[in-house]
């Protein structure tokens, strides 16, 4: 598991050295921890997430997508719409019950969500649904679903 995090934060920051915009903040919901968010330019980002997992028999919990933004936009009574966006990426959750305690569930997941951005402070609220299908050890779906808000800088 920590080969795993170590390869998949590497790449992430090898992602960020040419980027303009990073994010950090918090994630609640059947997953909750730490979120980070690098912009990639045009509609594009790759977000992800260090947390414990509140599914049935998962632990720790990374999870990393690439994001497709800006999609469709809803206008609310805000300076600033609501924005919709969908992305795919990959799944590793510590196993904590079970045959299979102590493994590792690898698959891939596809998140749907709404972002708001504001300007000041520079903040954004997120919430998202994605479905996980674990693929490793044994196969399995899950529905995660969480809000959250990252600090832009």
């Amino acid at each position: 598991m920590k080969m795993i995090l170590i390869v998949v934060l590497s790449l992430l920051a090898q992602l960020s050295f040419a980027r303009d915009e990073y994010q950090v903040g918090v994630e609640f919901g059947t997953q909750t921890g730490i979120s980070g968010k690098v912009e990639l330019g045009k509609n594009r980002a790759v977000d992800g997430l260090l947390a414990y997992s509140l599914a049935r028999d998962l632990e720790l919990e990374f999870h990393s997508d690439y994001l497709i933004e800006n999609l469709h936009s809803f206008n609310i009574n805000a300076p600033n719409p609501l924005e919709l966006y969908l992305g795919i990426g990959a799944r590793f959750a510590t196993i904590g019950r079970g045959s299979h305690d102590g493994d590792i569930a690898i698959g891939p997941r596809t998140p749907v969500g709404v972002m708001y951005k504001m300007s000041n402070p520079n903040l954004e609220f997120f919430g998202e649904l994605a479905m996980a299908f674990d693929i490793i050890p044994y196969s399995n779906v899950d529905l995660e679903a969480g809000l959250g808000v990252r600090y832009r800088f």
